[in-house]
């Protein structure tokens, strides 16, 4: 087996034999980022970062994206037609990509920038010197808050736009977080870079492959903790005086009315044998009780957070540490030789081989990955908590996912008539439709009359 290197502050779990479980050769669902990778010495190449429906990350370069399913190349050119093409240049001999799944934050960590914990799967490094890069290695990734916040602000422009079917926004967006897994000295080579990618869990994701909601839960709770040091350390900081919205103020309501309280307005009352029944950060954001009331934060939305993450960062002490300018320094815009370049040469695909009805083949076995168990993290947090100290802060992003607001309905399209019709094809790019079926028009009847004489069709069906 080829040797290959990992980033100095990445530590892969003891059972290493989980190889297998982080290994999958099913086509990618979604498109989720889009960046160059090159430096001084190497020709800068275009790669799009991928995830399957099992949950494992991908890295394709550009010179084989006319390969990729239809889906993913919807993805990736609505995210250019509408001007979000990738436009940055990783100045990096190589990348990782990192499958964010939890943070942990330890309890009673001196100092205001603790450092924090990231769990997930490393795939790397890119481009791959062997084939051994694509198989993920599930593990732990250390950095320190400034790194965490950083990461979001810094990269929140460069953010993968989708078009929206589901909700009453226009695009969503997945966010992605570059961070530091080196030592400022092997940054400043070029190396050491971590792409992180915090997600829905693997069966929301093939879905809904934006990340708004986890991210703002993400903020959140990493802000909840440093609000409440900065008040333990009586630091001057505009957060502590901050009023720090809520990623989704229903469910607050909710939680409070299960445990007794009385929600009315902006306002909750304690009634007799009421209890907060809230974890700790939650507690904090909402703010102290005055004669048994508390206001009820507002709802944010992703630029909130983005804003209050950015305010937070500018303002705390030291920042930006000198490894963090180093890292900036990695990002630079794409030469225009690089993206003339870059520009697909898009291939006819190969003709699939068709099965005879009612004829079927076995299902295959052995691709896709069990489901993944989050009961490994416990070994790393145990190490991180010693006896006597107080409960760890651990955030997950399927925990997050739970917690997001509810879609609003899809409204239902009307009948087509005979001078809006659509040619049946076109219905595979349509939003699904919910309730009532579509009804049959008599130009539609003409369309299905042609199917026959257009065979070729039945593949977007």
């Amino acid at each position: 087996m080829s040797h290959r290197s990992l980033p100095r502050y990445f530590v892969s779990r003891q059972n290493d034999d989980s190889f297998a479980d982080c290994f999958s050769t099913l086509d990618p669902c979604h498109a989720i980022d889009s960046f160059f990778i090159g430096g001084r010495h190497m020709v800068e190449r275009e790669w799009v970062v991928t995830i399957d429906s099992a949950g494992c990350l991908k890295a394709t370069d550009g010179e084989k994206l006319g390969s990729l399913p239809a889906e993913v190349q919807q993805d990736l050119a609505f995210n250019e037609v509408i001007g979000s093409a990738a436009c940055r240049t990783l100045d990096s001999s190589h990348v990782y990509l990192f499958y964010l799944e939890a943070l942990e934050q330890p309890p009673e960590t001196p100092g205001i920038n603790d450092p924090v914990y990231l769990y997930g799967t490393l795939y790397g490094p890119f481009p791959a010197p062997s084939g051994e890069s694509a198989r993920g290695i599930p593990g732990q990734l250390t950095i320190n808050r400034m790194d965490l916040l950083a990461g979001l602000v810094d990269s929140a422009k460069y953010a993968f736009n989708y078009q929206s079917v589901s909700s009453g926004s226009q695009t969503q967006r997945c966010f992605n977080l570059l961070l530091p897994g080196d030592r400022e000295e092997e940054i400043a080579q070029g190396k050491g870079l971590v792409m992180a990618y915090p997600l829905m869990p693997a069966e929301v994701v093939m879905g809904e492959p934006w990340n708004e909601i986890v991210i703002s839960g993400l903020v959140f709770d990493v802000l909840s903790a440093l609000k409440e040091d900065l008040e333990k350390e009586k630091v001057n900081h505009p957060l502590r005086t901050a009023t720090l919205p809520v990623p989704n103020r229903t469910w607050v309501v909710q939680q409070l009315e299960t445990n007794g309280w009385a929600v009315k307005g902006n306002v909750a009352t304690r009634l007799p044998g009421a209890t907060m029944g809230m974890n700790k950060m939650l507690s904090m954001a909402l703010g102290t009780l005055i004669k048994d009331k508390m206001t009820i934060p507002p709802q944010g939305n992703i630029d909130d957070y983005i804003e209050l993450a950015e305010m937070t960062i500018r303002n705390l002490p030291g920042f930006p540490p000198s490894r963090l300018k180093v890292l900036r320094n990695r990002v630079r815009p794409v030469s225009p030789e690089a993206r003339a370049q870059g520009s697909r040469a898009k291939t006819a695909p190969v003709e699939p081989a068709r099965t005879p009805k009612g004829q079927t083949f076995p299902a295959q076995m052995g691709n896709a990955p069990p489901a993944k168990k989050a009961d490994w993290m416990q070994d790393f947090i145990a190490g991180h908590r010693p006896s006597g100290t107080g409960e760890t802060r651990l955030t997950t992003m399927s925990g997050l996912a739970n917690n997001r607001p509810a879609k609003p309905p899809i409204a239902v399209k009307k009948a087509e008539t005979k001078l809006n019709a659509k040619p049946d094809w076109m219905s595979d790019f349509d939003a699904p439709q919910v309730g009532k079926e579509n009804i049959k028009t008599e130009a539609q009847e003409r369309n299905k009359e042609k199917r026959d004489e257009n065979s070729w069709m039945k593949d977007f069906e």
